[in-house]
């Protein structure tokens, strides 16, 4: 780990930096970077980009929560929630000596506590193919049981075109969404999700903010402007942890590659040139 440029958050607010972080309007954003991509997540609106060769991927990845006392699902941000700690780092220093790790920790001053962490790997420059590894951690810190429920929320604009993918659950634990241009997969590797839906982004967003106790229907396929969602439904006694596992992977759609490779050779011949 390149202690150098490790960004963190401490419990008591205040950012120490020796790379650069991002700040808007009193919202600190993270970049990891690793290759020919690059990833930007926001403590109070989850994940808001994902590039791969410079071209937009991802409208927004977001987690929701229920408790037994919420009346309906709640956005996991530092809106909401306590966040307890932010660290981002280098994992990847002999390839690329950017952030490609983040680390974040909130709670909810009654036993709740969920930390997630992304990991970013990129491919080769003009190859199309990212990777973005995810593990989720729920810790029941009280004394007593605790049921919840727990969801994310993912749209992805392959391409950066909204319009024209098709989404469809292969099994219970994997999604595949697609365009002409970029396919995107995403595997739960633990523990499969108690519910699923993929459809419409805008009416899946809807369903999350309405403040009203919502549960994925298994929908298993979209065609569209694509988003899916998980629901895992856990029951923690006193002390327990619940670890989620993930991991999305791009890459592109078979006819694309040729096109990739000529652009590749048309920007080597401008160099040579």
């Amino acid at each position: 780990m390149n202690i150098n440029r490790t960004i963190a958050l401490t419990i008591a607010g205040t950012i120490t930096a020796t790379a650069a972080s991002n700040t808007l309007a009193g919202s600190p954003q993270f970049t990891l970077a690793d290759a020919n991509s690059s990833a930007v997540f926001d403590i109070d609106n989850g994940q808001i980009s994902w590039d791969v060769d410079g071209t937009s991927q991802l409208f927004a990845q977001e987690f929701y929560f229920r408790r037994a006392s919420d009346q309906g699902e709640v956005l996991l941000s530092a809106a909401n929630l306590t966040l307890d700690g932010v660290f981002a780092s280098d994992t990847n220093s002999f390839r690329d000596n950017r952030n490609d790790t983040l680390a974040q920790l909130f709670s909810d001053n009654n036993g709740l506590q969920i930390e997630t962490v992304f990991s970013l790997r990129g491919g080769t420059d003009n190859s199309g193919r990212s990777d973005l590894a995810e593990q989720i951690i729920i810790r029941n810190l009280s004394n007593e049981s605790m049921s919840l429920s727990f969801f994310q929320f993912v749209n992805f604009d392959l391409g950066a075109d909204p319009g024209d993918d098709y989404g469809q659950i292969i099994n219970d634990n994997t999604i595949r969404q697609n365009d002409d241009d970029y396919s995107i997969s995403e595997t739960v590797v633990t523990p499969q999700p108690t519910l699923f839906q993929v459809g419409d982004a805008m009416d899946m967003y809807a369903m999350l903010n309405d403040g009203n106790i919502d549960d994925l229907d298994g929908t298993n396929s979209y065609q569209g402007d694509v988003a899916w969602a998980f629901q895992w439904n856990i029951n923690l006694q006193a002390g327990q942890s619940f670890i989620i596992s993930k991991d999305k992977s791009i890459v592109p759609t078979p006819g694309s590659l040729g096109l990739m490779g000529l652009a590749g050779l048309l920007v080597a011949s401008r160099r040579r040139g």
